[in-house]
């Protein structure tokens, strides 16, 4: 099993780099020997949570009779599978309340939300806000399935550890009416070449690349965002045939703006979603690399180690969070606009529920717990996140405090996982 170093250059035949990212194996593999296992921690998040809503009284807003319970997508009837899949697109054909002066592009109200990330992906990605702000973004979402489209069951989540060999055998991809649309269609093609949070980094080529052929969100148009640079097959080809440059390159983080001083992801740019799923970085979201992650004893370590900089961006780690989203590759390859895709919505289902285990192995400490700065990386450096930061969500919801999102079942908040 294999890691891969976080933003360096990636290229598909390059073994040096694999080389370089050896060691890693052994550190975690002393390490698995520590810890306790997945479904065990699983076991003791359910009882502790299951536990405290027990002991409420019933006229609290939120107890063991009114906790709504999120699954996992091939765990879901098919009819409660087309009843999410009907909601998502009923969102689609909403029209958009962002206000066009800032977001000209957004058509429609999965659009919206896109743009909240967009807008928001420098302070919420490789800092403290990275789980709280993601939980609450994926709450809005779940009540706008709800309150405008009339669905009355939970977000579902895609455990990506039971498919990690091949997910494109998995439920969640398919390709029937009861998944969440298949894979890219087959076209040769080379790495993808990224520029987020202060670096440049390549990715490499995946099993698809294409716009998606089979089942939902095969017609869905994806309005934001900015076009992938892709390189042809034979220009990957000629790059693994070079030593592979380990250096990350720096350049500023904030997206250039035109003339008229909007981010051109926020610009109007129709086309069709595209996949590449990707099983080198499938293989990295296995039962035991989310064992790893939740090994971190505090918050801090739980975001660093989620994101592979734990020991440094330049030291090869696990980096579960954004091997999710590579995995899926296409759409998911935008570390600004993936929202557009709504498969988006159920790895951060599954994201979230890594930090709810994490949270249930002691409630009495984990829960409040916060950690790191504001700034990716800590670039430049920047602030303490405290429990009285505002988090903001664009035109999809109001800002809400750090503290009210950090449990699941008190605020606002109601659910837990199966």
């Amino acid at each position: 099993m294999k890691f891969s170093p976080i933003l360096v250059l990636w290229t598909l035949l390059s073994s040096a780099l694999f080389a370089v990212a050896a060691p890693a194996d052994n550190d975690r593999g002393n390490n698995d020997r520590e810890r306790k296992s997945l479904k065990g921690m699983e076991r003791e998040y359910k009882r502790n949570i299951r536990e405290t809503l027990e002991k409420r009284d019933r006229r609290h807003k939120c107890n063991s009779q009114t906790v709504s319970i999120r699954r996992e997508w091939g765990s879901m009837s098919k009819k409660d599978r087309l009843d999410y899949i009907n909601a998502v697109e009923c969102l689609t054909k909403k029209p958009s309340r962002s206000n066009r002066a800032e977001v000209p592009g957004a058509r429609n109200r999965l659009d919206d939300f896109a743009a909240a990330h967009i807008q928001e992906t420098n302070n919420i990605h490789f800092n403290g806000n990275l789980y709280a702000w993601h939980r609450h973004f994926i709450w809005t979402y779940e009540q706008a399935l709800r309150n405008e489209c009339g669905y009355t069951g939970s977000q579902p989540y895609w455990d990506w550890t039971l498919f990690a060999e091949d997910p494109r055998l998995s439920p969640v991809f398919d390709g029937s009416k009861y998944s969440m649309g298949g894979n890219g269609k087959v076209i040769p093609h080379g790495a993808t070449l990224l520029k987020a949070f202060g670096k440049e980094f390549t990715l490499p080529p995946g099993t698809g690349g294409g716009c998606i052929e089979k089942g939902p969100f095969s017609k869905l148009t994806v309005n934001l965002g900015v076009n992938p640079v892709i390189l042809p097959a034979a220009a990957a080809a000629a790059a693994a045939a070079k030593a592979p440059d380990n250096s990350t390159k720096n350049y500023e983080s904030t997206m250039e703006v035109n003339a008229a001083g909007i981010n051109p992801a926020l610009q109007y740019n129709p086309r069709c979603l595209t996949r590449d799923i990707n099983l080198f970085w499938s293989q990295q979201t296995r039962v035991a690399d989310v064992e790893f992650l939740l090994g971190c004893t505090n918050v801090d370590c739980l975001e660093k180690r989620a994101d592979g900089w734990e020991f440094g961006p330049e030291v090869p780690q696990p980096l579960i969070h954004a091997a999710g989203h590579f995995a899926v590759g296409g759409l998911q390859n935008d570390p600004f606009a993936s929202p557009g895709d709504p498969i988006f919505y159920l790895h951060h289902g599954q994201f979230d529920r890594v930090w709810s285990i994490w949270q249930g192995q002691d409630l009495k400490n984990r829960v409040d717990q916060v950690g790191g700065t504001k700034t990716p990386f800590n670039v430049p450096p920047s602030d303490p996140v405290t429990p009285d930061d505002l988090l903001a969500f664009g035109a999809v919801a109001r800002p809400v405090r750090h503290r009210d999102t950090h449990s699941t079942i008190d605020g606002g908040y109601c659910y837990m996982y199966d």
